[in-house]
């Protein structure tokens, strides 16, 4: 049995300050991996933390409005 962490789209948004329409267009687009479980997107949350690294707008959103701004280690030192 693995022990990755699976979420859905609407979850992912909240922890990742990045809206659900975002997230599945990302999924549309083949840039995040999710398997459907029940009819139901769930996305390894390794892979929503290496999309949402791809770009600063989004690491931004991340450490701002995500579950980055309660992580100090993602956070840059200045």
């Amino acid at each position: 049995m693995s022990n990755q962490i699976k979420v859905s789209p609407s979850v992912a948004s909240l922890l990742f300050g990045i809206s659900e329409r975002s997230i599945r267009r990302a999924i549309k687009n083949q840039e995040i991996k999710a398997v459907v479980v029940n009819s139901r997107y769930k996305i390894d949350f390794e892979d929503l933390l290496a999309w949402s690294n791809k770009l600063p707008n989004r690491q931004q959103k991340r450490d701002t409005l995500g579950l980055g701004q309660y992580v100090s280690e993602w956070k840059k030192s200045e």
